[in-house]
């Protein structure tokens, strides 16, 4: 299958359980792999036959800032959700969202979850 990838786009948003992470923000970075057929793109190079990766960076910063979520893992599926719903091409979708400064009172490089799923999966239908 092919795919197209989104790769460490970084979005400040709300997210976390901690009151300050919700009054302060923080940086979150998200990378994306959306599997579909990019044949028909391929061969008649055209846009309209692909997914436009640039829409859906937009998307992405739109469904993390619009609303303020305690997990990471709801803000991911919140992202995939978004992007089932609004791509019919894609086929499935995985999501891995770090979160560099989470306030952990220790030094790490970040924390991060991955969800993937696939259309049939969420929708019962491909």
């Amino acid at each position: 299958m092919d795919k197209i990838i989104i790769e460490e786009l970084e979005v400040y948003a709300y997210h976390g359980v901690a009151p300050e992470e919700k009054t302060m923000g923080q940086m979150f970075i998200v990378s994306v792999e959306i599997a579909t057929d990019l044949e028909a793109a391929a061969c008649w190079d055209d846009l309209s036959c692909s997914i436009n990766y640039d829409d859906v960076c937009a998307d992405i910063e739109q469904v993390l800032t619009i609303r303020k979520y305690d997990l990471i893992e709801a803000a991911a599926m919140a992202l995939i959700d978004w992007i089932l719903n609004h791509y019919p091409a894609a086929i499935s979708v995985k999501v891995l969202l770090k979160k560099p400064w989470a306030p952990l009172g220790r030094h790490l490089k970040y924390v991060a979850i991955e969800m993937e799923r696939r259309r049939e999966e969420k929708y019962g239908h491909s």
